[in-house]
C-alpha cells in the first residue's frame, strides 16, 4: 500500500476515534427562557445563540436547561433595582451563578456522565443594559 493511502486511512481512523470518544461526554442541548408574564412568551437557546429580550422593573424569567432531550435543572431570573437576582427552582440541583457585577451574571451547570463523573459547564450569559436584558447560550 502507498504512503498516500496510509495516511488517510489513518487519519480517518483517527478522527473516528475522537468522534467516539465525544459521544460519551455530557452536555447542553438547549436552554429555555421564559418570561413570566401573561401570555408567557418562550425563547429556545442553542449553542451559540444570544437572546435580546424586554427587561422592564421587576421582571422575572424561568430558565431551563436541557440534555439528552430533558430538563434536568433550572432557575429564575430577577432583574431588581440592584441587579440580577439568581434562585434555583424548587427541587433544582446543579446550577449555580456568579455574578460579575449589578448587570453582568454567569450561569453554571452540573453535568454527570454514566460513571457519576461531574462536569460544570458555563450555561449562560447573562447581561442587563438598560430596559433589555442578553442571554447568551457560548459555544
Amino acid at each position: 500500500m502507498r504512503i498516500g493511502p496510509r495516511i488517510t486511512l489513518l487519519t480517518l481512523l483517527l478522527l473516528s476515534t475522537l468522534a467516539l470518544a465525544a459521544c460519551g461526554t455530557p452536555g447542553i442541548d438547549r436552554i429555555d427562557v421564559t418570561w413570566d408574564t401573561d401570555p408567557p412568551p418562550r425563547w429556545g437557546l442553542y449553542p451559540g445563540y444570544r437572546q435580546e429580550i424586554p427587561c422592564p422593573k421587576g421582571a422575572t424569567y424561568r430558565v431551563d436547561i436541557y440534555s439528552k432531550g430533558k430538563t434536568f435543572t433550572g432557575a429564575a431570573i430577577a432583574a431588581t433595582s440592584g441587579g440580577l437576582a439568581f434562585k434555583p427552582i424548587a427541587g433544582a440541583r446543579d446550577i449555580e451563578a456568579e455574578a460579575q457585577d449589578a448587570t453582568h451574571m454567569t450561569v453554571y451547570a452540573t453535568l454527570r456522565d454514566k460513571n457519576g463523573q461531574a462536569s460544570r459547564l458555563l450555561a449562560l450569559r447573562i447581561e442587563r443594559r438598560g430596559d433589555k436584558i442578553y442571554f447568551e447560550f457560548p459555544k
